[in-house]
């Protein structure tokens, strides 16, 4: 019986392929689409947030629920689809005072999950940004109350005091069918631990940069739960090459081992590569990796690898992803060196074509089309699915003199969709319906996890 059912899965997945490789009349053919932004509500006036780099989840009964990291912690709800929201204050039972709220999940349970550690700005160890402790908690009444998990972030080796984690990151959660969870934070050496073991030269994996130790864990770190977030463990690396930062996670809604991520990437060239060959590769003016990557995963988070193109233009980070229920993936960063705007990118077929203008797109995300989504620089949360090629993004405006007037400190809600012709409209309806057929058994082969131990709602005048 066990043979057969794995023949069957496999045969599944063949046809599965065959369809959307193979089958012309049912493979997008047809990438151009248009975006059309459709207004802008307030959410939260200027003065309620400092710095919000944020994170956005849709509840299986349809509230919304927005994490911005506000002190003391709360999150915005919206119960009638993104138009109008209210504060919900954050309380938090038995730990540190001054909590930075940092992620924000939901399982199709409704189980709201938050990830968030004490403010760092403690020296020698824990500069501005990082802290020394990190907690995940969940709440199944729509935040009114928290519990925290049991498990002590701080264990993982080599350990506090000689780590610490970074505040920032729009840190998404993602769940697989059989309803096991999947996080990531970021965790890098503490100053002393760091001069005491720094990397070898020239560096060399797992750790590079990062130095340490045999069986130190550095990078951005996928964790994972089998018992509905109660507890977190089995801790992978993600890409830790490039240095990855402020990492975001999404789930391909038809394979639940096939993962994408978009991350920060920060580090200098090295000795023994070619400057000249990475500057033309990339369009940086410096041999310096600063932009955002985009990495994927085939075996549930385990392992990363770099499509080739996966990246954007120079300073082109604070990013976020969305994949959507309908196969279209959207990354949304700042658009780049000296270019103050917020940008879309797109693929409509799960991440493999990504949309330029052209008939055909291309492969490669660092070529695709910047679609203009607000013009003033700050950060956003991930995008969240209204209806098919419906969305919503949050925005935050810094409050400087680079901002209008009008938007400074604010943090506006915008309401977006994607136009297709009506040919490629009826031809991603027939798609749906076939990758719908091969989900369930998709599902039955999810790869192990290891044993655990003011007002708002007013519109905003475009600029």
């Amino acid at each position: 019986m066990i043979v057969n059912g794995i023949i069957k899965a496999r045969l599944r997945k063949l046809l599965s392929f065959w369809i959307f490789a193979v089958s012309p009349g049912l493979a997008i053919d047809d990438h151009r689409v248009i975006v059309k932004i459709e207004k802008e509500v307030i959410i939260a006036a200027a003065g309620v947030f400092n710095r919000a780099m944020m994170s956005m989840v849709r509840s299986p009964n349809g509230t919304i629920f927005l994490n911005a990291q506000a002190k003391p912690p709360i999150l915005y709800r919206s119960q009638d689809q993104g138009e109008f929201w209210t504060p919900v204050r954050v309380r938090l039972n038995g730990i540190p005072p001054g909590q930075v709220t940092q992620g924000l999940g939901v399982n199709r349970k409704g189980r709201l999950f938050l990830a968030h550690q004490t403010s760092g700005n403690q020296p020698p160890n824990t500069p501005r940004l990082y802290g020394q402790d990190l907690f995940v908690s969940y709440s199944d009444d729509d935040g009114e109350t928290w519990t925290t998990s049991a498990t002590e972030f701080g264990k993982v080796a080599p350990g506090i005091p000689n780590i610490k984690f970074h505040e920032d990151g729009n840190r998404t959660f993602i769940e697989q069918p059989n309803g096991y969870l999947m996080f990531t934070t970021t965790i890098v050496p503490a100053k002393d631990y760091a001069e005491k073991y720094p990397p070898e030269k020239p560096v060399q994996p797992p750790n590079y940069e990062y130095g340490g130790q045999v069986g130190d864990l550095f990078s951005d770190v996928v964790f994972r739960s089998t018992d509905h977030g109660a507890t977190w463990s089995d801790p992978s690396q993600v890409y830790p090459d490039l240095n990855p930062h402020e990492s975001s996670l999404a789930i391909d809604p038809y394979d639940p081992n096939h993962l994408l991520i978009i991350t920060r990437i920060q580090r200098m060239g090295r000795t023994g590569e070619n400057p000249e060959q990475m500057m033309l590769k990339t369009g940086n003016p410096r041999h310096y990796w600063k932009q955002v990557a985009l990495f994927e995963s085939r075996d549930g988070g385990r392992t990363f690898s770099w499509p080739k193109g996966g990246f954007t233009s120079w300073y082109g980070h604070r990013a976020t992803i969305c994949w959507a229920q309908n196969d279209v993936v959207i990354v949304v960063h700042n658009a780049g060196y000296g270019d103050a705007r917020r940008v879309i990118k797109l693929s409509l077929d799960g991440g493999k074509t990504w949309v330029t203008g052209s008939k055909q797109g291309t492969a490669l995300m660092r070529l695709s089309k910047k679609f203009k989504l607000a013009r003033e620089i700050g950060f956003c949360s991930p995008t969240i699915e209204i209806s098919p090629d419906h969305f919503l993004t949050t925005v935050y405006r810094y409050d400087n003199e680079k901002t209008s007037r009008l938007l400074r400190g604010m943090v506006t809600g915008v309401f977006w969709h994607i136009e297709r012709s009506q040919h490629d409209r009826c031809k991603q309806s027939q798609r749906l319906m076939t990758l719908g057929r091969t989900r369930n058994s998709q599902s039955s082969n999810i790869q192990p996890t290891k044993k655990q131990a003011p007002p708002n709602g007013a519109t905003v005048p475009r600029a």
